[in-house]
């Protein structure tokens, strides 16, 4: 369904980030979040803490494999230290979340 309206609404400061604070513990943007109560579909678990960091730790992983990407693009070639930091990091994140399983 395409989605081309927007619907504006008045709250307090407090109900704002009382807002904010709830969709971004269940890892939803305010306007899903804002749906997902107004079709009374289920809402996800909070993330627990470990889930926090992971998704913390993948964002690091990725920013740094951007950064990567452009020195390649820049026609620089990535220092070999750089290279094993994203490896490591990729490495560890991947043993710890096998052994969650």
């Amino acid at each position: 369904m395409e989605k081309t309206k927007t619907i504006q609404i008045r709250v307090s400061t407090q109900e704002k980030s009382a807002i904010q604070t709830k969709a971004k513990s269940l890892n939803l943007h305010v306007s899903e979040y804002l749906l997902s109560l107004h079709q009374n579909t289920a809402l996800p678990p909070p993330l627990s803490e470990v889930e926090r960091r992971q998704l913390e730790e993948v964002a690091q992983i990725g920013n740094m494999v951007n950064e990567l990407v452009t020195i390649i693009h820049s026609g620089k070639v990535p220092d070999t230290y750089e290279l094993q930091l994203v490896i490591e990091a990729i490495s560890l994140f991947v043993k710890f979340h096998n052994q969650k399983r």
